[in-house]
């Protein structure tokens, strides 16, 4: 993460007494100009100062430094170094120096990135000609690994010196070190020197250089976000860390329509803008309240004055989330997968909804396992994959969606010959799929590998015919995207509908169902669907005795009754429909199965 903001803020106010220098020109060698070794280091594609040599070595790059006097004045950058240091691969950002040539004698100030007998901390030292003292010291372990961190020192007119860290790499400074050295009060030069192994030549980076008087915030933190967390719980997220005092007191929050002030407030242990309340009252469901915040201060002592953002409690109701995609039967090396969809219109957390397996005769859930330990949101229309190893299903299948993947600790087993699969929140069902092998295509020779696809969210999870074999034009499954069996729902004026018109059943993913809508003025009646060849011969009984709600759609695949692919040519769709008074309405309408000949 990288900011520039600050840096342009203060470049037209500052220029003639500070180094800035953020790289957005792809150039260190004016304005300002660095020198030094400067045929081994280049500003890469994310305009970052780059260490770019081929062979073991030490390179150095110097700036002249504007001001004179340290007397308050801070130093702000970003670093990375993508390996963990050692004694032969470090770096230093010489935040003064009186020579030029950070490789020689000198006298000066440098922050040390890594070295034996550092314990992977970050350091402050004093340089006097060879000699180096340490001035402040950061956390032990800050950066035992590959790393990439903002930083900000500062120093007083008496030589108090803070060293501040953002392990992230942005702004969030948190003060890891302080110390007191007034040996050196003027400064010619700045610069970063490194020293590295052929392996780690090009694995330095530098961004965001500020130098210059004290940065004083005068700004107020604001309110960046809220999240619900439970029916009782909502987090507050602020632009910046704010302080530990002033985020706690319980009224500094209140919330309107009978919540009041929270009865705990907590500032997170980790994350020092993100602040947890937790109110008596339960939130009513789908209703928005206003949180109002004020006398929160940062660390520079700025108060909110009163801000307010609305937050709104949806509780998970049946078929918000549905059950989209199953494998089953993986390939060897591959795993089971179940994916859902999202088909409501908020954003759910599924670390209240469960995976399971169900008991269809004593209906029970078995085999229960938490998708999420923590909060992890399913957004609207969001379709996610979840599995055991989300790698071994990306090796196997294409994808549009990488980032559309969770993988969990104990996906319940799914058998070859036949399971359930359930969504739950607590003993709520939200979805249940009973699932049967010769859901699958009826021509497949091996079904091994192939997933079996929902043809329509909207239609029930049940329904036979809103189930098909993925595509083999896809590669057998759509893992975290579109199904290439999806077929979209549409209303119609007519009370029944064929669409398309011509399919054919050949696993291309095009048009490899045929789809039955119907729409009818009011519920409870009872359908039987027939399918007749030209001859008015019956190839398959569709449905039989289906309750029918005011809308909804069947599928025929081509397979008959045989489970054998029907010929090529016309064939007539025969629905009955009996109303609740007895009354019966009959329909015929053709369709044509199409294929290469």
């Amino acid at each position: 993460m990288r900011f520039h903001f600050l840096f342009f803020l203060f470049s037209t106010s500052f220029s003639s007494a500070q180094v800035v220098d953020n790289f957005t020109d792809g150039d260190f060698t004016s304005n300002p100009a660095w020198t030094g070794d400067a045929p081994e280091f280049t500003v890469n594609a994310s305009q970052q100062l780059q260490l770019n040599n081929t062979l073991a070595g030490a390179s150095y790059l110097s700036v002249q430094n504007a001001i004179t006097s340290l007397n308050n004045t801070e130093w702000r950058f970003y670093i990375k170094q993508s390996f963990a240091p050692s004694s032969s691969n470090y770096g230093r950002v010489y935040l003064v120096s009186d020579q030029t040539n950070l490789e020689a004698s000198l006298n000066g100030y440098y922050l040390q990135f890594g070295e034996a007998g550092s314990l992977d901390a970050v350091e402050l030292f004093r340089q006097s000609g060879l000699t180096s003292t340490s001035v402040a010291r950061g956390t032990n372990a800050q950066i035992a690994a590959s790393f990439a961190v903002g930083i900000k020192v500062t120093r007083d007119a008496s030589g108090n010196w803070n060293l501040y860290m953002d392990a992230t790499g942005g702004t969030a400074y948190v003060l890891e070190a302080s110390g007191t050295d007034n040996t050196y009060a003027n400064t010619k030069y700045f610069g970063i020197a490194t020293v590295y192994t052929a392996s780690n030549a090009t694995k330095f980076y530098f961004a965001d250089f500020y130098v210059g008087p004290i940065i004083v915030d005068t700004k107020a933190p604001s309110i960046f976000s809220s999240s619900v967390i439970s029916s009782t719980q909502v987090d507050v997220l602020f632009d910046e860390n704010v302080d530990l005092t002033t985020s706690q007191l319980l009224n500094n929050y209140s919330a309107d329509n009978g919540l009041e002030n929270p009865t705990a407030v907590t500032r997170d242990a980790g994350n020092f803008s993100l602040v947890h309340l937790t109110f008596a009252n339960s939130f009513v469901s789908e209703f928005t309240y206003t949180l109002t915040v004020s006398n929160v201060q940062d660390f520079s002592n700025n108060a909110v004055v009163s801000a307010s953002i609305t937050f709104s409690y949806y509780r998970i109701k049946p078929l918000d989330i549905v059950i989209n995609e199953i494998l089953f039967d993986p390939k060897t090396g591959g795993v089971d997968f179940v994916e859902i969809y999202n088909r409501s219109q908020k954003a759910i957390d599924l670390k209240t909804i469960t995976i399971s397996q169900y008991d269809t005769i004593n209906n029970v859930l078995m085999s229960i396992s938490n998708i999420s330990a923590n909060s992890y949101f399913i957004y609207p229309q969001e379709h996610l994959v979840l599995s055991e190893n989300q790698f071994a299903i990306k090796s196997q299948y294409h994808t549009t969606n990488p980032n559309g993947f969770l993988d969990i600790g104990n996906l319940p087993s799914m058998n070859i010959s036949g399971g359930t699969v359930c969504l739950a929140a607590g003993t709520t069902i939200i979805d249940l799929f009973k699932y049967y092998p010769d859901m699958h295509f009826a021509l497949l020779n091996d079904t091994k590998g192939i997933s079996l696809e929902r043809v329509n969210f909207d239609r029930s999870t049940q329904d036979r015919t809103n189930w098909h074999s993925a595509a083999e034009s896809v590669g057998f499954a759509t893992p975290a995207y579109k199904n290439s069996q999806y077929s979209s729902t549409k209303e119609t004026d007519n009370t029944i509908e064929i669409k398309p018109e011509i399919f054919s059943p050949d696993e291309d993913g095009i048009n490899d169902i045929v789809n039955i809508n119907y729409q009818l003025d009011a519920p409870g009646s009872i359908a039987n669907i027939t399918i007749y060849d030209s001859k008015g011969l019956g190839v398959k009984s569709l449905v039989r005795n289906q309750l029918l709600g005011t809308s909804g759609t069947f599928s025929w695949d081509g397979i008959n009754e045989e489970r054998e692919k029907s010929r090529i040519g016309i064939y007539i769709i025969y629905m009955e429909v009996i109303d609740l008074s007895g009354n019966i309405k009959q329909y015929k309408k053709t369709c044509i199965l199409g294929g290469k000949i």
